[in-house]
């Protein structure tokens, strides 16, 4: 077993997405059992995916591949101190902040990490334009549109569809998740627009309970990118929805299901 201390010095690299395989699975089963550490690594990923936000994304110069693979292929040949427990994780360690220490191999980690969150992001659905899309017509906060890139990105992200319930013909909604990330967020379509002093409000269901997970309002064209934001980490939900309530949001729905999807 590795302990907290060495999951969260390995934190920062793996969500740069720097850990190898057999750091990776460490790291990500450690956290499943560990709720400290699993808010470590949410708030690591979004400062990750920040770099996404902040670099702009370029036609990289001629020869700035093999310049990378060039260092990478020097810092492997270092030698590594042997030990026991914890070895491979203790080698990250080393290793991430020799290979990021160069301040021209580290701009060029950030903006190939940058273009890789923007194709990712590009390519979770068919439509390729219609997240980017939603993101530029939603007032998202920075953080917000980190979190929404951070699980697009993620290996193990799903989708499921949330369908009409009592919205009107063709309102519908989309839910993405991923384990790895430790979060989800909604995107929804055609939503009918709120009257003034109500909002939109998302929840976990769990064990035949409503767990509130934060309001939104709609675009214009009733179109959201909305993070859920539930006040403690949701584990085994049933079921995501969308209901409608008064501006402030309630302790439980007030009404039925605007949209919903339940897990399978």
């Amino acid at each position: 077993m590795i302990s907290c201390e060495e999951v969260r010095d390995a934190l920062d690299a793996y969500a740069l997405g720097a850990a190898d395989a057999a750091d990776s699975r460490a790291i990500e089963e450690h956290v499943a059992d560990c709720v400290r550490c699993w808010e470590e690594l949410s708030r690591a990923q979004r400062t990750a995916a920040l770099v996404a936000l902040s670099a702009p994304v370029t036609q990289a110069p001629e020869g700035l591949g093999a310049r990378i693979m060039e260092a990478a292929g020097r810092e492997r040949s270092v030698e590594r101190p042997k030990a026991g427990a914890g070895r491979g994780l203790r080698r990250l360690r080393l290793g991430w902040p020799a290979a990021a220490g160069a301040l021209g191999l580290a701009a060029a980690a950030a903006l190939a990490f940058a273009s890789f969150l923007q194709i990712q992001m590009n390519d979770l659905r068919n439509d390729k334009d219609e997240l980017a899309r939603q993101l530029d017509s939603t007032r998202d906060t920075v953080e917000e549109q980190a979190q929404v890139i951070t699980i697009s990105a993620a290996s193990d992200t799903q989708e499921m569809v949330m369908e009409a319930v009592a919205a009107p013909e063709g309102a519908w909604g989309e839910y993405f998740w991923s384990r790895s990330a430790g979060g989800g967020f909604i995107v929804c379509h055609d939503m009918p627009a709120l009257p003034e002093g109500e909002v939109y409000q998302a929840w976990f269901e769990v064990d035949g309970k409503q767990v509130p997970a934060g309001t939104f309002a709609p675009s214009d064209d009733g179109g959201c990118v909305y993070p859920m934001q539930p006040e403690e980490p949701v584990r085994g939900a049933d079921g995501v929805g969308v209901s409608q309530e008064k501006a402030g949001g309630s302790d439980a729905p007030s009404g039925d299901w605007v949209i919903w999807a339940a897990f399978e």
